[in-house]
């Protein structure tokens, strides 16, 4: 009596509440012609109709949808979310406006003319980590943001984009999308952490264009900029475009076919070990230096002495920067390894950068033809215009002093050091040119002596 008390009440009132749960059986019809609000679970055991309205979850525990449900227009507003416990189509509008949609092993399939309302992120997207997929139905050649992401542990949003540009869209077709917050078996080095599915069904001769999102830093292991987009399933993996570092992208264009996509190292990434790097104000004899301090004691971790920019350099123009690999761990022994995509493989200078040394050059061009590539700074003929200082004990050092990266040693450094002796600074700081965590006297002689030396950077 309550069920068909209520189709009555939908039947006059375009806009009707359900307080508890709604249970639709075999052979009814729910006649919503207005706006539905429940604010418990949907089961509807019979493939019962649904109505050409909308509804709208609102709940403040979180809400199921059961059984076969189609939907011209759904809306999720409830910070505790919705799951989908049972095959679900939304035919016209999905509006995520609190909450998450967690399909887990179930599928929601969007019509070919439904669209995305509200505006997506970490607290209002579609949780497709499960094997359920969020798909899409298309009519023809267009574009489509899944508005996709995860709940494990930390909810991050990390949605998808197809955009086909040709194919033929067979009736009951579909591209889905589900991912995985984890770094796809196999990845080494530089990652991320997070791979997503893509699939079809009767989308036949296609041509189309992926975009996927991630998390930064939270996906990335490594160095972002050594990432490419690789399809690594199915075999044999494919390199696509190099990640977009400014917009935590990764791009695939003019794909056939659908697999399996992440961000990792491309098949032909090169290894660039550099060997003989000291930094003068860490130089602890021996061909060793010192670890940098912090506040609280060593600030990295392992044999990790302080961290390097390194960048290579256009050969005909040492202005024009080809490739850039930033907070590279530098040894205590002055070794340091690059990972340096594929396509680099001309010659090029290669300039070490670190946060209070003189910019330093290798002396000449480095051919960066083969797979892995080495070089030493481990004489002052192995720097540009041999611009290395030589310690005591003979050993080739970069020199520091350098705090304000203008590549001149002069008074400005030696104030800004100066400012923070007079304050007894410590910490992990720039003007800390011996790294031992505190601004003194010590790093005022080391960076004096450069500047009456005229120490500056020496440049192809």
């Amino acid at each position: 009596m309550g069920f068909w008390f209520l189709i009555l009440q939908l039947a006059f009132n375009p806009i009707s509440k359900a307080d508890g749960n709604l249970y639709l059986t075999s052979g009814g019809t729910l006649n919503n012609v207005g706006t539905l609000v429940l604010l418990g679970n949907l089961t509807n055991n019979g493939n019962a109709s649904l109505g050409s309205g909308s509804v709208k979850f609102a709940g403040t525990s979180s809400q199921s949808v059961s059984g076969t449900n189609t939907f011209q227009n759904l809306e999720v507003n409830n910070t505790a979310g919705i799951t989908i416990d049972g095959t679900t189509t939304v035919n016209g509008i999905l509006t995520l406006t609190n909450g998450l949609v967690t399909l887990g092993t179930n599928n929601l399939l969007l019509g070919p003319s439904a669209s995305i309302a509200g505006t997506p992120n970490a607290n209002k997207m579609v949780v497709a980590t499960g094997s359920g997929q969020l798909q899409k139905q298309f009519s023809g050649n267009g574009t489509f943001s899944y508005p996709v992401g995860d709940n494990t542990g930390t909810a991050e949003y990390s949605p998808v984009s197809l955009s086909f540009t040709s194919g033929v869209y067979g009736s009951g077709n579909w591209a889905g999308v589900n991912l995985v917050n984890s770094p796809y078996p196999g990845s080494t080095v530089s990652y991320l952490n997070r791979y997503w599915i893509v699939s079809s069904n009767g989308i036949s001769g296609f041509n189309c264009n992926a975009q996927f999102n991630y998390v930064s830093p939270a996906d990335v292991v490594g160095t972002e900029s050594d990432i490419y987009c690789v399809r690594v399933a199915p075999l044999p993996s494919t390199d696509y475009n190099i990640a977009n570092t400014t917009l935590h992208q990764l791009t695939a264009n003019g794909l056939s076919s659908f697999g399996t996509f992440t961000g990792r190292l491309g098949s032909g990434s090169k290894r660039l070990n550099l060997a003989s790097i000291l930094l003068e104000g860490l130089y602890n004899g021996s061909g060793m230096m010192r670890k940098t301090h912090d506040a609280f004691g060593e600030h990295f971790g392992g044999d990790t002495a302080d961290v390097i920019n390194v960048e290579l350099h256009k050969a005909s123009d040492y202005s024009t920067i080809k490739y850039s690999a930033t907070h590279i761990g530098l040894s205590t022994s002055g070794v340091a390894s690059v990972t340096v995509p594929g396509i680099y493989n001309e010659s090029y200078y290669v300039t070490i950068k670190h946060r209070n040394s003189i910019e330093t050059t290798s002396a000449t061009t480095v051919d960066f033809s083969g797979a892995t590539i080495s070089y030493a700074f481990n004489t002052r003929l192995k720097a540009y215009g041999n611009n290395m200082g030589l310690m005591i004990d003979g050993t080739a050092v970069i020199y520091t002093g350098d705090v304000n990266q203008d590549r001149l040693v002069d008074g400005s450094d030696l104030n800004e050091i100066g400012n923070l002796n007079n304050v007894f600074a410590i910490g992990y700081l720039v003007e800390d040119i011996n790294g031992d965590g505190l601004v003194d006297g010590s790093d005022l002689n080391i960076t004096g002596n450069n500047n009456n030396a005229f120490i500056s950077a020496i440049l192809p």
